[in-house]
């Protein structure tokens, strides 16, 4: 489907801005948060976004942005080959709808391309100079992600192309700064905008009053897991450390569905653990609630010896566990430890042995001011930089840079 979006062509003393994104943009809270940002500063912006699973309609406006979503690879039980296929159409609609629009504008528009499976074709239409400047967010080691999803050649290929696209990008945008120094190295431009949720997003309710709305236990422990269930994070160490602590005022909570949410439930109930209550997918609002509730947020991962991101990213659930003040438990040998230990917000975990996981976090549990130390902390550190608002501020400085830029070069 070839369609031009409403308001393209509204007219605005700033550059339009035209998003690229292959997943559904209705559901994914950086770029939403990004994208309310720019049309807060007075920018007109659209996205031609993939709906993986045909969940939306094909032209809806969200938060002021117009969103025009193609759903033409239903992926709910599709392979790695059916992704790379999907991906690959994708990009050949996405060029031609892009095409389409910037004929439609007044202006030629700035391109944000989210993630290395959108950006070859942004750089192609920076090389034809059909855009004003062209913004490269990257979310993630690219290569990394392609090496462990399909195989290291695979992973190889899209880092050459990655690093000769980068040479054309006028800025880079990115998620955690191990992931900046590896792209300062093809571009200098690069600045570090974490996924940090706004301060106004953030429950005003206190831990006790959020138990209460919950229905959660008010005198236990918890120790809370809040999102999805995937193949890379640990919650199998999570469910040993549940047997480990036993019958203890510990309380292990698990919120939320995704690609190992059967297997981890059908796990959990193999092992039996006293005190673990685990319960479906929520809404955002809903699930900063439970983490609001908790006393420890589990933010842990694969291995990080055996994948390069899971040692460098930085997850949502971080930053929203420091907005509500709570805790974090991570791996070691991660930057999210070398963070923690920074901030002196959370536990770091310095090995896999689930009962000596345990014995700290029971002793943690007993050490009430360590405890509130450390809550202290976290709340902080968000109040002060790992909030949106402070982000928000980056992005659009950025993008006033980006102007100044193509109007001294016009």
């Amino acid at each position: 489907m070839i369609m031009k979006l409403a308001g393209a062509s509204t007219f605005t003393k700033r550059s339009p801005v035209l998003m690229f994104l292959a997943k559904a943009f209705q559901t994914d809270t950086r770029v939403r948060q990004e994208a309310k940002s720019l049309v807060d500063a007075n920018y007109v912006v659209s996205v031609i976004a993939w709906d993986r699973e045909s969940e939306f309609e094909a032209l809806e406006k969200v938060d002021g942005v117009t969103v025009l979503s193609f759903s033409h690879v239903n992926l709910r039980r599709s392979s790695a080959l059916g992704l790379a296929l999907g991906a690959m159409i994708f990009q050949v609609l996405l060029l031609l709808n892009a095409l389409i629009m910037i004929g439609h504008l007044r202006r030629r528009p700035i391109i944000h391309a989210h993630d290395f499976n959108t950006l070859v074709p942004a750089w192609f239409l920076k090389r034809l100079r059909l855009c004003a400047a062209l913004v490269y967010d990257c979310h993630e080691l690219s290569y990394a992600a392609y090496s462990e999803l399909f195989n290291p050649l695979m992973g190889a290929v899209v880092r050459i192309i990655e690093e000769e696209c980068l040479r054309s990008v006028d800025a880079v945008i990115t998620v955690s700064d191990p992931i900046a120094q590896y792209l300062r190295r093809f571009n200098r431009s690069v600045e570090t905008v974490y996924n940090c949720p706004s301060s106004q997003d953030i429950p005003q309710l206190t831990k006790a009053q959020a138990r209460v709305k919950l229905g959660l236990p008010q005198n236990a422990f918890i120790i809370s897991h809040v999102g999805t269930i995937r193949y890379d994070h640990r919650l199998d160490l999570m469910l040993s450390v549940a047997s480990a602590a036993g019958k203890s005022a510990c309380c292990f909570l698990v919120v939320g569905g995704g690609p190992l949410a059967a297997w981890f439930r059908r796990k959990a109930r193999e092992m039996g653990a006293a005190r673990l209550i685990i319960l479906p997918q929520v809404p955002r609002n809903t699930a900063l609630l439970y983490t609001k509730a908790s006393d420890l947020a589990w933010v842990v991962y694969r291995d990080p010896r055996m994948s390069l991101n899971s040692r460098i990213g930085m997850p949502w659930k971080f930053f929203e566990s420091l907005a509500c003040g709570v805790p974090i438990v991570v791996e070691d040998g991660t930057f999210r430890a070398d963070l923690v230990r920074k901030l002196e917000c959370g536990l770091v975990l310095e090995s896999d042995e689930a009962g000596r996981i345990s014995e700290i976090i029971l002793s943690t549990a007993n050490d009430h001011v360590r405890l509130e130390r450390m809550r202290l902390a976290a709340r902080r550190s968000a109040d002060q930089v790992f909030n949106w608002e402070v982000m928000s501020s980056r992005l659009i400085a950025l993008y006033s840079r980006l102007e100044s830029s193509a109007s001294c070069s016009k």
